[in-house]
């Protein structure tokens, strides 16, 4: 699968911001902050003339500059191995790709291979993610990983001693890297599958955790409650600061209690407990 990088030059932080929240709704996956800018990605099949004419139009409202670039899938490594550095959250996850040098004080050391699949803990919503994650009792639990592109959530929960850890995502590519990057991590009891929430059916979580975008949280949030064990924790980000108050008052009005909260660079996380 090939994507479409595009390289969009803004004149503010603020500005990115917003752009960045209207592409996310016409299909990018991933966005990457870089000087005086940002670089967004998406699936080549999904960068349709609609898609383009809506760019058109937000840069007559937004004026800002942007090219794209198709990255064909046999460049992404190159692509993402020119710009990785290692990453450490917390002083208690340090991710990694296979050539990179482990840090033995570190208790979870995670190497990720991502092919063209997104997640490698540099966006800020991974990040804010895995620190929850750490603060999450999961040992001996059954944790879901929603959207988990390259399973990293997920890698981390089997660390963490989860009983069972379910991978979901849309993805063909995602899937595929994400048993990749299990193998490549000897981490047991995850299974991976591809689909959206309607895998959940039938199963119960006593941690689910969903990193996808807002739109997506709000059409499925119910169905993530449903399987959540009574006491269960649901996580989730993928959303900037500003649509807390709507993420909030969806997750309260089917029964969660927020838990906490944190933000990173405009983007947020939620933590909610199932009573």
């Amino acid at each position: 699968m090939n994507y479409f990088e595009l390289n969009c030059k803004t004149t503010s932080a603020e500005q990115s911001e917003i752009v960045i929240v209207h592409l996310a709704e016409l299909g990018f996956e991933s966005f990457a902050e870089c000087d005086n800018g940002f670089k967004g990605y998406i699936q080549e099949s999904l960068y349709t003339e609609e898609v383009e004419t809506q760019i058109v139009e937000l840069q007559k409202v937004l004026p800002f500059e942007c090219t794209f670039e198709l990255i064909r899938d046999e460049n992404w490594n190159r692509e993402w191995e020119k710009n990785f550095s290692p990453i450490n959250v917390d002083n208690k996850c340090y991710v990694r790709a296979s050539f990179h040098e482990p840090v033995k004080e570190i208790p979870f050391d995670i190497v990720i291979n991502p092919k063209m699949s997104f997640g490698t803990g540099h966006h800020e919503t991974t990040c804010l993610m895995i620190s929850q994650l750490l603060k999450t009792e999961v040992k001996g639990r059954a944790v879901c990983d929603m959207g988990c592109g390259t399973s990293i959530l997920a890698i981390l929960a089997s660390k963490m001693q989860a009983d069972h850890v379910l991978a979901v995502d849309t993805d063909d590519w995602a899937v595929e890297n994400s048993q990749e990057n299990i193998d490549t991590n000897k981490v047991k009891g995850i299974v991976v599958k591809k689909g959206g929430a309607q895998l959940l059916a039938g199963q119960t979580f006593h941690v689910i955790l969903a990193n996808i975008n807002r739109n997506i949280l709000l059409a499925d949030m119910d169905k993530y409650v449903q399987s959540l064990e009574k006491q269960g924790v649901l996580v989730m980000s993928g959303f900037f600061d500003v649509d807390i108050p709507l993420i909030q008052s969806k997750a309260e009005s089917l029964g969660m209690v927020i838990v906490n909260g944190m933000q990173k660079n405009k983007w947020a996380m939620l933590s909610f407990y199932k009573g």
